[in-house]
């Protein structure tokens, strides 16, 4: 593999440094050299872009000990590389300050106690970097070549880190917003791991951007790129550059990896949505009853064999604001993860307000209505759809069909239950089998003009309520619930009995003696549902006779 990188040791090789010595500094000799520059003058300035090897004889140093030690600080702020220095006409040695300055920020000084020619070594290193260029661009190519055979490889994703680890011989992560789905390579020790993901957090505001978007620790020891298909970030491909210095081959490399990961994902995506789409249209089938007993079992193994039908329920979620595309895979693990620890497999469509999930029971039907809602409560409490701006959701439960042929039913009646608590605003029964008398209710405001008929048997005790702000209508409900009894509708009514009795007294004026007769009481019973149905933002308080 080719590289940009030359070090100072490397040029040590040359034969222009045969009779240097390096004095102080060695740990520096990884440092990367980028130019190679004669400087005389004292000041340097902004004269330098960093990783030059400095060439003086000291020439026009007046007092050497102090002028070397600031030269040398001014060298290792512009971060240069390396300082050689000709010691023959102008002094004959490195003062003591200058030396442990170097050996505490690693700057290499390269001596000379002979009179060398800076231009053998100016054209050495430039007839080094001019042969690295052409073998990066050589190697690049043949890189390149490797790139595009592994991306129509199977698991071209995986293949990719690899190949890009083994290259530069770097360690790589891609850093996914899920823990889970984040990859080291090679693979690491979950210390080495949690160490790792330490460094890159710590360094995550720090970060320096190039022209490419791509970002580098402040201190050099990573480099990244993100991972973007479809205007959306998925993750951080991550490198650890052998040297604190990244180079340019390496982030040439960087950026044609990130991209080839990111064009992989978008073809995934484009053949999972194929796949969905196919999907969804066998399960939309489903629920119209289009397939026999026999078809479905054959589906459903064919997506899991493990999958054993204890019948099968529909539960249709309905947000109140849209969902972005890129966020259903995300709503979508979190329902399969919960709903599946609870005995359920789901199978799911969806678009845009609603998911329509099929409920696959692999547990006892006996508990299957508290475990479904043991789910949806646990869904509820992780804020899911705060962080998606969508502050609520209507769930709405079907029947509970043992035989799975006949899930259209189930289908229906959810839609049913979703309708029922949209119009009553009821937010706590989400269940079909559950909503009972809402159920006629709902039914009869088809064909029937339900404020006629409440109009009918409640209307003049409504009416005396809004001409005296009084709360009788509620004090009838609260009565009826207490089946009658007087000392328990008190107490529920916070008032004295002697007050309920005058409340009463009214009722029968105005609903007529036999209101608490057995039919009359029925149908007036069913009336207050049918009010409730019609007015749901009439603020009159709900009560345990939604179970009657």
């Amino acid at each position: 593999m080719g590289s940009l990188r030359i070090t100072v040791g490397e040029l040590l090789e040359e034969k222009c440094f045969e009779h240097a010595k390096v004095i102080p500094g060695e740990k520096g000799l990884v440092n990367t050299v980028d130019w190679v520059h004669i400087m005389e003058v004292t000041d340097t300035g902004k004269l330098l872009n960093g990783s030059e090897l400095i060439l003086t004889t000291g020439v026009g140093w007046r007092n050497f000990r102090a002028t070397s030690i600031k030269y040398l600080e001014q060298l290792i702020y512009a971060g240069a590389a390396g300082l050689c220095i000709e010691l023959v006409k102008y002094a004959n040695e490195i003062p003591e300050e200058m030396v442990e300055l170097a050996n505490e920020h690693n700057m290499p000084i390269i001596i000379f106690y002979q009179e060398v020619r800076f231009i053998d070594i100016t054209q050495t290193v430039n007839r080094q970097l001019m042969n690295n260029q052409y073998r990066v661009l050589v190697d690049l190519e043949e890189f390149s070549r490797k790139l595009n055979h592994t991306m129509l490889l199977p698991n071209a994703f995986k293949r990719v880190l690899k190949l890009i680890s083994e290259y530069l011989n770097v360690q790589v992560i891609y850093l996914a917003k899920s823990s889970e789905e984040t990859i080291f390579v090679p693979l690491q020790h979950e210390i080495e791991k949690m160490d790792m993901i330490e460094i890159v957090n710590k360094h995550k505001g720090k970060r320096v951007v190039n022209r490419n978007k791509q970002f580098i620790a402040a201190d050099g020891s990573y480099v990244g790129q993100s991972v973007q298909a479809l205007d959306h970030k998925f993750a951080e491909l991550i490198i650890f550059p052998k040297y604190k210095k990244v180079t340019e081959y390496e982030l040439l490399v960087l950026d044609r990896c990130t991209n080839a990961i990111s064009q992989d994902l978008v073809r995934f995506f484009y053949i999972e949505e194929q796949r969905k789409q196919k999907e969804q249209q066998w399960v939309y089938e489903w629920l119209n009853g289009e397939y026999k007993t026999e078809e479905i079992r054959q589906y459903l193994s064919s997506i899991d064999s493990k999958i054993k039908p204890q019948g099968a329920v529909v539960c249709i979620c309905r947000l109140n604001q849209l969902i972005e595309d890129s966020k259903h895979s995300y709503f979508l693990a979190i329902f399969r993860n919960v709903l599946q620890k609870h005995g359920y497999f789901l199978i799911s469509l969806c678009d845009q307000k609603q998911f329509i999930f099929v409920l696959i029971n692999q547990r006892s039907l006996s508990d299957w209505k508290k475990r479904l809602e043991k789910a949806l409560n646990h869904i509820k409490q992780l804020d899911l759809f705060k962080e998606s701006k969508s502050d609520h959701a209507l769930f709405g439960v079907g029947k509970m069909k043992v035989n799975i042929e006949a899930l259209s039913e189930s289908y229906s009646t959810a839609k049913e239950a979703l309708q029922i608590q949209n119009q009553a605003r009821l937010k706590d029964e989400i269940f079909y089998e559950n909503l009972h008398i809402y159920r006629l209710v709902s039914k009869l405001s088809e064909t029937v003009d339900l404020d006629d008929y409440v109009n009918e048997y409640l209307g003049a005790v409504i009416d005396y309520d809004e001409a005296h702000s009084s709360q009788l209508l509620y004090t009838l409900q609260v009565f009826l619930e207490s089946n009658g009894s007087k000392n328990e509708a008190a107490k529920r009514l916070f008032v004295v009995r002697q007050t309920l009795y005058h409340r009463l007294d009214k009722l029968k004026e105005l609903l007529g003696e036999d209101f608490m007769e057995s039919s009359k009481r029925a149908t007036i019973e069913f009336s207050l549902h049918a009010y409730h149905y019609n007015n749901p933002s009439i603020n009159m308080p709900q009560s345990t006779i939604n179970q009657l």
